[in-house]
């Protein structure tokens, strides 16, 4: 299983990583929204985790780009969990707004987001 990674803090990333690395899911990283719609163009994902609050281009445009990018290439829609710290109703409605399939608040526990993953990519 591959997972797509946009987070931009290093920390957050590690912290995935730990949370994650007795799976068998491969992680690739990217560290803001531009690279994350690039990779996921180039590459083929299970699933994408998606940070909202990203540098040059945040979570909601990077959605927005990636589902247009399904869309207008005919591909099945890739779940994307929303993961972020803003918990208030209105950054959860818009997640859901662009495209997200799932929202998550930071700090993250370990038991929910492995939960959240196996939830979406359940054979």
């Amino acid at each position: 299983m591959k997972i797509l990674l946009a987070e931009d803090c290093e920390n957050n990333v590690l912290l995935v990583r730990l949370y994650l690395k007795k799976l068998p899911y491969s992680i690739d990283v990217a560290e803001n929204g531009d690279i994350a719609v690039e990779m996921f163009m180039q590459n083929k994902y299970d699933v994408v985790l998606m940070d909202i609050e990203m540098p040059y281009t945040d979570g909601y445009e990077a959605t927005g780009r990636i589902r247009s990018y399904e869309n207008d290439m005919s591909l099945s829609k890739t779940p994307i969990i929303a993961v972020t710290a803003h918990a208030l109703p209105e950054n959860e409605n818009r997640a859901y707004d662009v495209g997200c399939d799932y929202f998550m608040t930071k700090p993250v526990r370990k038991a929910d987001l492995i939960a959240a993953v196996n939830r979406f990519t359940a054979d």
